[in-house]
């Protein structure tokens, strides 16, 4: 849990403790629910968690991490790709606004008509086009029978309900339940290579402000670092208490081996009984 991250806390000159804690990636086998990253817990107005992790370039599709939220309440959750090396130097943000507001006031039909078409164009835009081109953003709860349930999804489609929901945690006014624990499923989006290598900033927040700001930072699997991919063991089970389904054909598999393998020396006793008979 995030509450018993080992160090000193640092605070500002506000008041707020700053923690940070580091994370094991894993290779794509082992990223399941299961063994989804433990971001800990968040209620309102207490603390800001942030996982600062990375889509490795090979044997690294998905991340999942997952939050307990212990109030009811709004939740905010945000996610950032690249870094801060490509921000603009130059901020014309204001000097934009000023030629809006003149345009406004010289031409407000042909005002009225680009904000309409804006509106319209960022209705059916992807939801992370702005601030994380290239992934996909997931988030799921476990319903009952330990089954995992689709909430929110950035990939959606425009009117639907995962949509919806995900819009909402985006601008901060999703209604969580207490108790609810949230997944977070990130992968990228079929607008980037498979193994394009992307970072991302995932940040979850109840509430408009925060005493304790948690950063998780990621460390890169194993398997990515010796460019190989293990296998989990047959004994891992899913979120719901059942088998993935990559080790359910390894047992199959191996099942079938092992039946093949009875076979065959059954079939060589049985010759072996039918030589001795016709001997006598």
């Amino acid at each position: 849990m995030v509450s018993t991250i080992p160090s000193s806390s640092n605070k500002d000159e506000n008041g707020i403790s700053a923690w940070e804690k580091t994370l094991q990636d894993m290779n794509n086998v082992d990223e399941t629910f299961a063994n989804a990253r433990d971001l800990g817990y968040t209620r309102l107005n207490y603390s800001r968690t942030t996982a600062i992790g990375q889509l490795a370039s090979k044997y690294d599709s998905v991340d999942i991490y997952k939050i307990q939220v212990q109030s009811n309440g709004k939740l905010s959750v945000s996610l950032r790709g690249g870094d801060d090396s490509n921000e603009k130097v130059l901020d014309l943000s204001k000097y934009e606004e000023k030629l809006d507001e003149l345009k406004k006031l010289t031409d407000p039909e042909g005002w009225a008509a680009e904000q309409e078409k804006k509106k319209e164009e960022e209705a059916n835009q992807d939801l992370l086009a702005l601030t994380a081109p290239g992934f996909r953003l997931e988030v799921y709860t476990v319903g009952r029978g330990g089954k995992e349930v689709l909430v929110g999804d950035s990939g959606a489609e425009k009117g639907s309900d995962e949509r919806e929901a995900l819009e909402s945690m985006l601008k901060g006014e999703y209604k969580a339940k207490k108790d609810t624990t949230y997944y977070f499923k990130i992968s990228r989006d079929d607008t980037v290579g498979k193994n394009d290598e992307l970072s991302y900033a995932l940040q979850i927040q109840q509430g408009d402000s925060y005493r304790h700001d948690y950063v998780m930072k990621e460390t890169i699997s194993e398997d990515t670092k010796n460019k190989t991919e293990s296998k989990v063991p047959l004994t891992q089970t899913s979120a719901s208490g059942t088998l993935s389904s990559v080790n359910a054909l390894e047992i199959q598999a191996t099942r079938y081996q092992a039946t093949a393998q009875m076979l065959q020396v059954g079939y060589l006793n049985m010759a072996n009984i039918y030589n001795n008979y016709n001997k006598y």
